[in-house]
């Protein structure tokens, strides 16, 4: 029997039937055009897999199963145990789903939470770290990133959306050339900066960290989603904004 006449027997695909060739699972005859030919006994065997796989049985078991030296009974019986395993696991998920949504408890485990701030920190240091470390010196850095653990799920949201919000009023107020517009998406960016900062934030250090988005490509890619232009913008609208500043 060809590949195409078994696909329509077994309604399995063609990819499945090589996959389970070059996992070793077959090993169909070729004729004199180097096609495949599958005997009695191969579609017997594929009937066979096509049963075990329904049952989730690794492939990798299976081939053990076609070993003259391996028990097929404690194979199957192993399989059983972590699928007996593996729906406890679910069980208890489905339990603890249950209750979080019963109880309105929609946010994140506190202690992945904690997890997730202490993995941004490392990513952060390993990014920037060298720079702002020298920039800022490392007992600022620290205590910024002592700021940083404190904060909750509900103080980092708003963090993220008041950034979203200081880009989009920045992006309108350079299409419209709105200085007003400007001004407000700066002052809300330094209250932005005030949020993980420990030290003041002056006009020098601002003015600084908006220099460093339009040199620092890194850092420039958070603000060129619409306008290339819109970090020197920003830096020539602070420079601005801080001299009317009394």
């Amino acid at each position: 029997m060809q590949i195409k006449e078994l696909t329509k027997l077994t309604e399995l695909t063609s990819k499945t039937l090589r996959h389970w060739e070059k996992t070793g699972l077959l090993s169909p005859q070729r004729d004199e055009n180097d096609y495949r030919i599958y005997s009695n006994d191969e579609v017997s065997k594929i009937f066979y897999i096509k049963s075990l796989r329904k049952l989730n049985v690794p492939i990798s078991e299976i081939r053990l199963l076609f070993s003259e030296s391996q028990n097929e009974r404690q194979i199957l019986e192993k399989h059983l145990q972590r699928l007996v395993q593996e729906g406890e696991q679910i069980s208890q998920l489905i339990n603890k789903l249950n209750k979080k949504l019963e109880n309105e408890d929609y946010l994140m485990e506190k202690e992945d939470f904690e997890l997730l701030k202490q993995q941004r920190i490392n990513e952060n240091e390993k990014k920037y770290g060298f720079e702002i470390r020298q920039k800022y010196g490392n007992q600022t850095i620290d205590d910024s990133n002592e700021k940083y653990l404190d904060q909750t799920k509900e103080s980092q949201d708003w963090a993220s959306q008041r950034h979203d919000e200081i880009v989009h009023l920045l992006e309108d107020a350079y299409q419209s050339n709105n200085h007003n517009l400007a001004f407000k998406a700066i002052q809300l960016h330094k209250e932005w900066l005030e949020h993980f900062w420990t030290s003041p934030v002056t006009k020098a250090a601002h003015l600084s960290l908006i220099k460093m988005y339009c040199d620092d490509e890194r850092f420039r890619q958070n603000y060129i989603k619409r306008f290339n232009g819109l970090p020197e913008y920003f830096y020539e609208m602070a420079d601005i904004f801080y001299k009317n500043v009394r």
